[in-house]
């Protein structure tokens, strides 16, 4: 019984037809978060956003069946950089709590004073209120959430830390997420100074730390 050949890699050709199918959605993408940030959500057309991303209206809607799909996946893009980021910082530290620490920090020196304009896409109310935009958010902060959790955690398995309670760690998660969300609702985050985002940085996280000191307990 003869074997069967096996696949092809795909052609030079081919390669390059993906790569500029990839490079035309993350512009069409890049052009979005630009636009949706400058000009809010409403304001922003669909032909504003190809002619800044080079390509034409027929190109976006191939990608994307309306701007409402659009704006989600710019979210979508945005949560997956954020959580990026943290993951970096955390893994630089020995320390499970130096890592948050370090982590929470990453997010307003890497993200609110270099990106602000993702920190109003994930903030302002202003910008949609669509339900399928809401629920993208709620996603975005149960996953920050559970990366949250998951530190705590594994720092629980790896390190011999104990908690006051099988659920700390989860309160802890939470309570962090929640933090972080009403910080760029009260303060506008992506207006402030990045040395008033700094400060704002350090408090937070020194508060943050102190919180998870208090529910973890020496384990004797």
């Amino acid at each position: 019984m003869s074997k069967s050949l096996p696949k092809r890699n795909l052609s030079g050709s081919s390669r390059r037809r993906q790569r500029e199918k990839m490079l035309r959605r993350e512009a069409i993408l890049r052009a979005a978060e630009l636009l949706f940030a400058q000009n809010g959500y409403r304001k922003t057309r669909i032909e504003d956003i190809a002619d800044i991303a080079e390509v034409s209206v027929g190109a976006v809607y191939a990608y994307f069946k309306n701007k409402e799909e659009l704006l989600v996946q710019v979210l979508d893009d945005i949560g997956l950089y954020v959580r990026k980021i943290a993951a970096e910082a955390f893994g630089e530290v020995g320390s499970t709590l130096g890592g948050i620490e370090k982590a929470g920090l990453a997010f307003f020196e890497k993200i609110c004073v270099k990106h602000p304009e993702k920190v109003l896409l994930l903030y302002d109310e202003a910008i949609g209120l669509s339900s399928q935009f809401l629920t993208a958010r709620r996603n975005f902060m149960i996953k920050m959430t559970a990366d949250v959790k998951h530190a705590l955690v594994q720092a629980k398995k790896d390190l011999g830390m104990a908690y006051a309670s099988d659920i700390s760690p989860e309160v802890m998660a939470v309570c962090t997420t929640a933090i972080f969300v009403w910080l760029g609702h009260y303060y506008r985050l992506w207006n402030k100074k990045p040395e008033d985002i700094m400060s704002i940085g350090q408090e937070t996280m020194a508060y943050i730390a102190g919180g998870i000191k208090n529910l973890t307990v020496d384990k004797k």
